[in-house]
């Protein structure tokens, strides 16, 4: 793995990329990290802890890799917060690095611009008179950027990639977020929706073996050995999404044998206050629909019995964005 950023974002270099294969995080730095691996397909993920936001430049790939193989990825930092990173087979281009350049340079030409005109408009008529001039005492000021390109437009951002609805908490179980809390909005390409979770936490592209399923996997990046682990799958479901459907999508996706309740007419939940390993575990399957069709979202988690709340706040954010 080779990590670059921008020279227009030279401050990047103050904060070290974070890299996960296959959702274990992986000591990473900028230039090139060697990664023992063994044969497979391996899901790779990087991004950059950051200040405001609390990260940029989210990617995310999978890496085949044959026996006595070196593959060679490489991950470039975007040149602006709001958009992804390039990851990939080298080279990779940094993203939004010409419309970063446009407003480095735009407002520099301007100013110079600006303020050569006045000086030779000066020079000119001091060489006609023999009357000083006196300089102008105000100087239009010079234009602002563009509002496609202002920090936080909208346009920045993929049309593909959900935001986050205003809507009222539902509560599945435990407690839900507060105004106060530090939390991570997760929006995933092509996702109908996005969701919440604690600050410290990360997701990245898992597997689940269901039909037409896409999978992420979400644990604690500021402490990985918190032994808290969520897991969120999306897939369709099929017309009319009827009971019948319903019924059925949602035992694959619980495991064999577990005794459901149900929350309502779209919900059920299976939670079980501590497994032989000693953790509490909740599963979900709810189903909502939007403009695309219908859709099964289900989600699985477990955490020690003591911080079970982080994980329950996290279903209580899915079930009140998917409502």
């Amino acid at each position: 793995m080779t990590a670059r950023y921008s020279w227009l974002t030279f401050m990047l270099g103050l904060f070290k990329p974070y890299l996960a294969i296959n959702g274990q995080p992986v000591t990473a730095r900028w230039g090139r990290t060697v990664v023992p691996v063994p044969p497979g397909q391996h899901h790779v993920h990087m991004h950059v802890p950051y200040l405001l936001p609390s990260r940029i430049g989210t990617a995310d790939t999978v890496v085949p890799v044959h026996p006595g193989q070196v593959a060679e990825v490489e991950y470039r930092a975007p040149a602006i917060a709001l958009l992804d990173g390039a990851i990939g087979p080298a080279p990779q281009k940094y993203r939004g690095l010409p419309a970063a350049i446009a407003l480095v340079v735009v407002p520099l030409v301007l100013l110079l611009c600006v303020c050569g005109g006045l000086g030779v408009a000066a020079l000119l008529d001091n060489a006609e008179s023999d009357t000083p001039v006196a300089r102008p005492t105000a100087v239009s000021p010079i234009p602002a950027r563009p509002t496609e390109l202002a920090p936080g437009a909208t346009e920045a951002v993929p049309s593909s990639k959900p935001t986050l609805r205003s809507a009222p908490d539902r509560k599945l179980i435990g407690p839900a977020y507060a105004a106060g809390d530090d939390t991570y909005t997760m929006a995933f390409n092509g996702w109908p929706f996005a969701f919440r979770t604690p600050g410290t936490w990360g997701c990245v592209a898992g597997r689940v073996s269901l039909p037409e399923a896409q999978a992420r996997v979400c644990i604690d990046e500021g402490n990985p050995g918190s032994g808290q682990r969520v897991q969120i799958m999306l897939r369709p479901c099929p017309a009319p999404c009827g009971p019948a459907e319903r019924e059925r999508l949602t035992t694959e996706w619980f495991d064999p044998g577990a005794k459901s309740r149900a929350y309502d007419e779209s919900t059920w939940y299976v939670e079980t206050p501590k497994d032989a390993k000693g953790r509490y575990t909740l599963d979900m399957s709810h189903f909502f629909t939007t403009s695309g069709g219908a859709w099964q979202v289900g989600v699985g988690a477990f955490a020690p019995p003591a911080q079970k709340a982080v994980v329950q706040k996290i279903f209580n954010d899915v079930l009140s964005q998917t409502a």
